[in-house]
């Protein structure tokens, strides 16, 4: 394996193009009471620069979010649910997933 040395720009450059694939597969999803869906990041995304994901719900009365993305209906509403990436080089990218619950 070869490895090669950039300056800051050429990193600068790489960081913006792995900053790019840090996106939702489904920006916006509706779901039953009591069922679930996930919130699932681009495949684009190479996960080799994935230092840790965090999600967060803004509204826990209306929908939860487990630490691996997994979201849990639990009453009618609408929700955003976020996930915050923070890449190996310490830079981080928030996307948000809108979730409706009938």
């Amino acid at each position: 394996m070869t490895y090669q040395l950039m300056d800051s720009k050429e990193a600068a450059v790489v960081e913006k193009q792995i900053l790019a694939t840090v996106k939702v597969k489904k920006s916006a999803a509706t779901i039953a009471e009591g069922k679930k869906t996930a919130l699932k990041l681009s495949s684009k995304l190479n996960m080799d620069n994935v230092e840790k994901i965090k999600y967060s719900s803004a509204q826990k009365s209306v929908a939860t979010v487990s630490k691996n993305g997994t979201i849990t209906a639990k009453n009618s509403g609408s929700v955003v649910i976020t996930a915050t990436v923070t890449l190996k080089n310490g830079k981080t990218k928030t996307v948000k997933m809108k979730i409706k619950v009938k």
